[in-house]
């Protein structure tokens, strides 16, 4: 993923992934490419139309079994302790059923959108596109098993491997459509110019082993935890569809693999635990990306500069046999001591060539501020003497 093209990428669809887009094709012209008389002439109802007529038929036989329960216990014929059991279950059963209602008319108008849109994802199991298929073409249906429980029977299809069983008791097992989402990795190159930068947007300042002052973004591995910041972040802002859609439309990744890496919960990669091994698997190209894209910058610290060149005329002048002044070669700056006053320092020479301290106090701030080394005029005078003496 470190040259990575999405048009590219979309040209290489593998033999798996043509399966899956023909499956769509179909029954988006199966839903969307009616002609006006096909409309007028329809071969059966409109399966939503059969869907909800299915809910009421459920409904109804929720609404009978209370009153049977009812009139059994006005009977004599049930104890109370029974009754209240089987009522309990009515009433689950009547949340059930709205739930399911609820959740499959919501995910069936998603994947539809999705699918006349061209979004689907290739990341999506199929097994769950098979389900929402069936349901688009009233395969699955709505129906109580022999303990009166609502369910979601029948049979799904999918594309690669064939029929298969559904029966779904509850709403939250409904399978959710997968869209397809920009490649994260493309996202991320802002994140890989700021590696190494201070809050400014400089590279940190580091010390060489002879003391001098350097500015260096480091190398890439020296980043290791803000990259696996970065990375984190942007797969839990992609979510678990996020990813899916990551791995089988930009990764390229057969949709088994899809299936097998995200059913792999709680993977340790060897250094990082992931709640599952797609994102382990995402974050592995996000790491190559954003490495593909890191520079390193480096350049001398200006105190490292401004001794350089004060060392430089100072050796220019030697060679002429010319004595400069210390103030010509030698910027001073201050600093805020410990007991409050201010320490005019050799910045050349550190502390240890301390020449003056005096009190801080409001009347004498003002004026000790003016005597900060002004560093351009500072580094003009010592250009000016380099020129003078080089003659």
């Amino acid at each position: 993923m470190q040259d990575y093209n999405p048009k590219e990428v979309a040209k290489k669809d593998s033999p798996e992934q043509q399966i899956i887009r023909d499956t769509r094709n179909i029954e988006f012209e199966r839903q969307f490419k009616r002609t006006s008389e096909q409309k007028l002439n329809q071969d059966k109802p409109n399966p939503f139309g059969i869907f909800d007529a299915e809910v009421r038929s459920v409904a109804r036989s929720i609404v009978e079994r209370a009153s049977d329960l009812t009139n059994e216990k006005r009977k004599g014929e049930i104890a109370n302790e029974e009754y209240a059991a089987q009522m309990a279950t009515v009433q689950s059963m009547v949340g059930n059923l709205a739930n399911i209602k609820t959740t499959v008319n919501a995910n069936l108008a998603a994947y539809n959108r999705a699918l006349k849109n061209g979004m689907l994802s290739y990341g999506m199991d199929q097994f769950d596109e098979g389900v929402l298929i069936g349901l688009n073409k009233g395969e699955i249906n709505l129906d109580l098993d022999g303990e009166g429980r609502v369910k979601l029977t029948g049979k799904g299809r999918n594309s690669l491997t064939g029929n298969f069983d559904v029966n779904i008791f509850d709403a939250v097992n409904i399978p959710v459509p997968v869209k397809k989402i920009p490649p994260i990795n493309l996202m991320l190159g802002p994140a890989a110019k700021r590696l190494g930068l201070d809050k400014n947007g400089q590279p940190k300042m580091k010390v060489d082993k002879n003391g001098r002052k350097f500015l260096d973004t480091g190398e890439y591995k020296e980043h290791k935890l803000e990259v696996l910041g970065t990375a984190q972040d942007a797969i839990a802002s992609a979510g678990p569809a996020g990813v899916r859609s990551y791995l089988g439309d930009h990764m390229n990744l057969p949709s088994g693999e899809v299936k097998n890496l995200m059913e792999s919960l709680n993977f340790n990669d060897g250094e990082n635990e992931w709640e599952n091994a797609g994102n382990a698997k995402v974050f592995q190209s996000l790491n190559e990306y954003l490495e593909s894209k890191y520079q390193r910058q480096r350049k001398p610290h200006p105190d490292t500069l401004a001794a350089n060149v004060s060392g430089q005329a100072s050796e220019i002048a030697a060679g002429k046999n010319v004595r400069l002044k210390s103030d010509d070669i030698r910027p001073f700056v201050t600093q805020t001591n410990p007991q409050g006053g201010i320490v005019a320092t050799d910045s050349v020479q550190g502390p240890a060539a301390q020449v003056q301290v005096v009190p801080q106090s409001p009347l004498s701030f003002k004026d000790n501020k003016k005597k900060k080394w002004d560093k351009k005029a500072n580094d003009k005078k010592v250009m000016d003497l380099i020129k003078k003496y080089s003659k």
